[in-house]
């Protein structure tokens, strides 16, 4: 009897290393991507190089977090891979009421932090919506959510392919808060430009409201049964409101920050840290 022996030879480089370390992965194509854009413009806006890069590769820094979990998923499972990404945009039988949260949940907060700060004796800030008809300002609205979901691709990257993976073995609340850091260092370059809402509120109280806003998307990501439609919403409405309540002042948004984070707490305290998930034991 002939024996015949195949050499199969194991996969090796990129794709073995991209397999074996999924998440590492994507951060670093997301952030090499993010950041050989952002980078030249901290730079430019600091005077250290003399020309900007052309406004089009600003939507390189939306797509890069999209970018890298469609490519990892692709590696790792190919076509399917991909479609098990993305087929979440599909869950969309979640309740009228989680439409609602994602639309107006951050309005309520911000505009809760405007009056925090007049109430405590600040100025009332210029908002930017105030006095146009209310056709306007929900075209407006709309028009902002759209753009939102064109151009930022950060809740494909954290909710749609981070966060299942990392809550599967560390549970939801450890989950969101290793997703916190790099979702927070993502944004790092942008401190660096002169004038911006960045630069005016400063990283540590950025962070803090983002950190708090974690918790929250991850409540509403697993309550939606995982619908990356409903965190998009919410993140694209949270742009929107941002754009349509407020002057960028400091001062609200600390108040912002403040009842941000009350309402996290609430989330974590009331679920007892699990933020909706429901592990296959629990079930």
């Amino acid at each position: 009897m002939t024996t015949i022996t195949a050499n199969i030879s194991p996969e090796t480089g990129i794709k073995l290393f991209i397999k074996r370390n999924p998440l590492i992965s994507m951060y670093l194509i997301m952030f090499v991507l993010a950041w050989s854009i952002m980078i030249p413009q901290a730079l430019y806006s600091q005077g250290v190089i003399a020309r900007p890069l052309p406004e089009f590769l600003e939507l390189l820094t939306g797509w890069a977090p999209g970018i890298a979990a469609v490519l990892v998923s692709s590696v790792i499972a190919g076509r399917a891979g991909i479609r098990e990404l993305l087929k979440r945009f599909l869950i969309w039988r979640v309740g009228v009421q989680w439409y609602l949260v994602g639309t107006l949940l951050l309005a309520a907060i911000i505009l809760g932090g405007i009056g925090l700060h007049v109430l405590f004796g600040g100025e009332t800030p210029v908002i930017p919506a105030a006095g146009n008809p209310l056709w306007d300002i929900a075209l407006t609205f709309v028009i902002f959510v759209l753009f939102g979901f064109l151009i930022n691709t950060e809740e494909i990257a954290w909710r749609g392919f981070a966060l299942p993976r990392l809550q599967v073995r560390y549970g939801a609340l450890a989950a969101a808060l290793l997703i916190t850091f790099p979702e927070v260092l993502l944004h790092l370059p942008l401190f660096w430009i002169k004038d911006s809402f960045f630069q005016t509120v400063g990283f540590y109280w950025f962070s803090a409201f983002s950190i708090a806003a974690v918790f929250i998307y991850v409540y509403v990501f697993n309550i939606t049964k995982g619908s990356l439609l409903i965190v998009t919403l919410l993140h694209a409405s949270q742009n929107a409101w941002s754009n349509l309540l407020s002057d960028n002042s400091a001062r609200p948004f600390y108040f912002t920050v403040l009842l941000i984070w009350a309402v996290a707490l609430v989330l974590i305290i009331a679920t007892k840290g699990q933020l909706g998930y429901k592990s296959e034991s629990s079930i």
